[in-house]
């Protein structure tokens, strides 16, 4: 009998007990019938779910209905049954016995010092095999085919999210896109209106150039670095360097985020690692407060590469009071010429030492600890 159901009526009751006592008619006189013909059943089969009232009637279900095997099966399962239940149930395994003694030894130092050896191995390989540039911005400027120049922030088109150079885009302000020939914005709406129509769209470069907007004023814009810093961010997500870079400043200066030198510092190191000549150059200052300076010369070495100034200059300044590298007077002469010809002031002024002091010992105190011009 069925356990009784709570707010059940009687009349629901008795109908609900006709029901189970119907059913259960049903099955015995099912049981008392044949599988085949329906007719008063004689024959019991050996797995005991079947009845036959004849000879033929069990050759049929044997033969033609596959009932053989299935009776087999059965048959093996039950038996299976009673033999695990026959069997004796083994002795329950005596406790452990306890262990005195020290407890045991910790692996993080190990683990650390595994991970750190894994960062390492993994930076050397992104050195090694840089990321593919950007199928939007590439190499180069697409309207001069000219470098990029690393010293200028390169704005992008608005209409396609494409970057051209600072040169190109103050010869063709005001005129259609050279890259989609879409007509120039009317207005400041217009401008924001097609920006954000690729940053909807998840284009990590439209959204830094949307997050620069808001860092810099301008186009309509008051200046906000908290909402430049949350913009940033998203940029970071979908792997964009330049905005790691800025991201890192923020960090770094608490504009617009809490102060987090160690958050600035994997910041720098992500874009840096990514080719970013901002980001290798923050990050090469970050590791000359923690006096780790062949760290600092490695990369500085890799943003004046790519053609800094500021690097230039702190590499060629490096070579000269052999900070993270051996003295080079020859090298520190060719590295600050290179920066001093673009205009670095400091530059200028350590190459015209160098030149007046010739055949001279350098001093001991680098010049550019002293200076923040760098």
């Amino acid at each position: 009998m069925d356990p009784p159901i709570e707010g059940e009526k009687d009349w629901q009751k008795k109908q609900r007990e006709y029901e189970v006592k119907k059913a259960r008619a049903k099955a015995f006189k099912l049981r008392l019938t044949c599988t085949i013909c329906s007719e008063k059943a004689t024959l019991n089969c050996p797995c005991g779910t079947t009845q036959y009232c004849s000879t033929e009637c069990q050759r049929i279900d044997w033969r033609e209905r596959g009932h053989r095997k299935a009776c087999k099966k059965i048959r093996n399962e039950r038996a299976a049954e009673a033999a695990r239940a026959e069997a004796p149930t083994p002795p329950p395994s005596p406790p452990e016995e306890p262990v005195y003694g020290p407890a045991p030894r910790s692996h993080a130092d190990e683990a650390r010092a595994r991970i750190a050896v894994e960062h390492e191995a993994a930076r050397l390989r992104r050195e090694a095999n840089p990321e593919p540039e950007s199928a939007r911005e590439g190499s180069r400027c697409p309207v001069c085919f000219e470098d990029w120049d690393v010293n200028v922030i390169n704005p992008i088109q608005a209409c396609c999210a494409r970057r051209i150079c600072r040169s190109c885009d103050t010869k063709l302000r005001g005129d259609p896109c050279a890259l989609c020939r879409m007509p120039w914005p009317k207005s400041d709406a217009e401008h924001l209106a097609r920006l954000r129509r690729h940053v909807e769209n998840e284009v990590p470069e439209a959204i830094r150039e949307l997050g620069l907007w808001y860092y810099c004023g301008g186009n309509g814009f008051i200046r906000s670095s908290k909402k430049a810093a949350k913009i940033f961010k998203r940029a970071v997500e979908l792997g964009d360097a330049e905005s790691m870079s800025r991201l890192g400043d923020a960090y770094r200066d608490g504009d617009g985020v809490k102060l987090d030198k160690r958050k600035a510092k994997q910041l720098y190191r992500m874009a840096a690692d990514r080719g970013n000549a901002a980001g290798q150059m923050n990050l090469a200052h970050l590791h000359f407060q923690e006096a780790e300076y062949d760290e600092l010369f490695h990369y500085a070495m890799l943003a004046a590469v790519q053609g800094l100034t500021d690097a230039e200059g702190l590499v060629g300044t490096a070579y000269k009071d052999g900070i993270g590298v051996k003295a080079d007077l020859d090298e520190a002469k060719r590295w600050l010429a290179r920066s001093a010809a673009k205009g670095h002031e400091f530059s200028q002024e350590s190459l015209n030492k160098i030149r007046a002091a010739e055949g001279l010992a350098t001093e001991k105190t680098p010049a550019f600890l002293h200076s923040d011009r760098l």
